[in-house]
């Protein structure tokens, strides 16, 4: 074999090689993101049931399960915006966490407090609901941003959550919801079930004004916001509604 092809032969081989060793990599990468994904609905389907059960915290590590761009996320420009996770130390007496003979751990925990869970049939939902929307709070479902009303009380309870690519998990199904489909909280032993109203698409920036909702008076209202679209998140998704009743 001449010179020439041998050198093309290895060329051909060193080529497909790297075909192979890329194309590996990407399995394995989705391999991970799907077990990593599998990870977090298992967990936030375990918490909301030891929530309605009476459970109020639970101890996770700050470096586990992280979502992609959450670095990122920008809900608006408003006051008691993802605050409550800044501090990487954590919270209450177990943080940072330590090992069995008292040496500190590799990674500091976070306490997540609970709020209650939030449920809607209609897209097959039941959350956590967190006492808070921090980085932390919303990798392990919905949170309630601080300051808003409490449950079935007037004013506007507003809660985030992620809209992840997986379907189904956390709120990216989300858009699906409809006008007059019943949106669930249950907290401390009570249950508050408000009724959409609408939901609305806009910008960011606009986002202040919904959560305010001055023109609301004495109504007992509920706001769950996301980012849509999927993937992208450009915009703000909104889901607004009334309670039952009221």
């Amino acid at each position: 074999m001449s010179s020439s092809r041998k050198a093309l032969l290895l060329i051909l081989i060193f080529w497909i090689a790297s075909v192979i060793v890329i194309f590996g990599l990407i399995a394995l990468h989705q391999i991970r993101k799907r077990s990593l994904e599998n990870e977090r609905d298992d967990r936030i389907g375990q918490m909301a049931d030891e929530i309605r059960e009476g459970a109020e915290t639970f101890l996770v590590d700050v470096d586990s399960l992280p979502v992609f761009g959450e670095e990122d996320e920008d809900f608006g420009s408003f006051e008691g915006n993802l605050e409550s996770a800044e501090d990487p130390e954590g919270t209450g007496p177990e943080s940072p966490s330590e090992t069995s003979n008292g040496a500190p751990s590799e990674s500091p925990t976070y306490t997540l407090t609970s709020y209650g869970t939030v449920s809607i049939p209609s897209i097959g939902l039941e959350l956590p609901v967190w006492d808070g929307a921090g980085v932390i709070e919303l990798r392990y479902g919905a949170g309630r941003m601080p300051l808003s009303c409490e449950a079935g009380h007037p004013g506007n309870l507003v809660i985030f959550g992620h809209r992840m690519r997986r379907y189904g998990s956390i709120f990216n199904r989300l858009g699906e919801v409809s006008i007059g489909d019943s949106i669930t909280i249950f907290r401390n032993e009570s249950s508050f079930t408000y009724v959409v109203d609408k939901t609305v698409t806009i910008e960011p920036s606009e986002i202040s004004c919904y959560i305010s909702r001055e023109d609301a008076g004495d109504t007992c209202a509920i706001t769950l916001i996301t980012c849509t679209p999927v993937g992208v998140g450009t915009q703000r998704l909104l889901v607004i509604g009334h309670l039952s009743g009221s």
